[in-house]
């Protein structure tokens, strides 16, 4: 199959406002509430992703809360990953029920526990490959300035292996089955003809995303700084970004299901159903 970009967006897009009733309800609950249980639950935690703060004392804070930080941390990727996975299954070709889809969601967590680890372990070890022999040459040349470039390799490779692995998830979903191996392997299968396409694909929306982040982030910081440092101030920040994942996460959902379909071709529903 080809991979078309703006057919790809433009059937993401109509996924997301076919199926917007429901992807806003599933969004709020799995990833509006945790994200704003996150700012809530644990204190401080403005100040622990504020990237100007003192990083010693940031050290000690994180240290000393370390145990809540992983609990809430764990909790919240839970709910957040079965909501990615009920989304995809409501914008898939089966047409689930939301229980069905809410089912299917919680079902494939730890398929995408295992996939996030595999992601881990392949970016640390291709990291490790890029980094470790311009790091050296840079050192015996004298030229720390070289360390960049290895820093700008590092940073194009992740996008890459973001989006070789990218369609794991709607493998997982769409592609019924729980095997994590299976699913990147199948997601590694589908983009690999157009990797480069895809990959850019990505990154521009990669980029897209941080701008908008960074100025809403700026702009709604602003309004808590404001408020005070108070619930008050940690409801507007919980608000602000758990919005935003929401938008962003229904999105993301709707591109890589869209992106599945078109390299894997219709399912067997989706021909039966044109045949009915």
């Amino acid at each position: 199959m080809n991979f078309d970009m703006n057919t790809v967006w433009s059937r993401a897009i109509e996924l997301v406002r076919d199926n917007f009733q429901l992807l806003i309800v599933i969004a709020g609950v799995f990833l509006l509430l945790p994200t704003m249980a996150t700012y809530l639950l644990i204190p401080d935690f403005q100040n622990l992703i504020d990237p100007t703060a003192d990083q010693a004392a940031l050290e000690q804070q994180i240290s000393a809360m370390i145990g809540p930080l992983v609990s809430v941390g764990v909790v919240s990727m839970v709910f957040q990953f079965a909501g990615y996975g009920a989304m995809v299954a409501l914008m898939g070709d089966t047409r689930p029920t939301v229980g069905q889809a809410l089912g299917t969601g919680f079902k494939i967590v730890p398929s995408v526990f295992a996939v996030m680890i595999l992601f881990i372990i392949a970016y640390f070890i291709g990291a490790m490959i890029i980094a470790l022999p311009i790091t050296l040459i840079a050192g015996l040349a004298g030229i720390p300035a070289l360390s960049f470039i290895a820093v700008i390799f590092v940073l194009i490779f992740v996008i890459w292996l973001m989006a070789r692995m990218s369609l794991s998830m709607p493998a997982l979903v769409l592609g019924e089955t729980l095997n994590p191996f299976t699913a990147v392997a199948r997601s590694f299968k589908l983009t690999g003809p157009k990797q480069w396409s895809i990959l850019l694909f990505w990154g521009v929306l990669l980029a897209v995303y941080v701008v908008i982040a960074l100025l809403l982030t700026g702009i709604f910081g602003l309004v808590a700084a404001l408020i005070g440092s108070g619930t008050a101030a940690m409801v507007v920040l919980g608000i602000a970004n758990g919005a935003m994942g929401m938008a962003i996460g229904m999105l993301i959902c709707g591109v890589s299901v869209a992106m599945f379909t078109q390299l894997s071709g219709p399912s067997t529903a989706a021909i039966e159903e044109t045949f009915d």
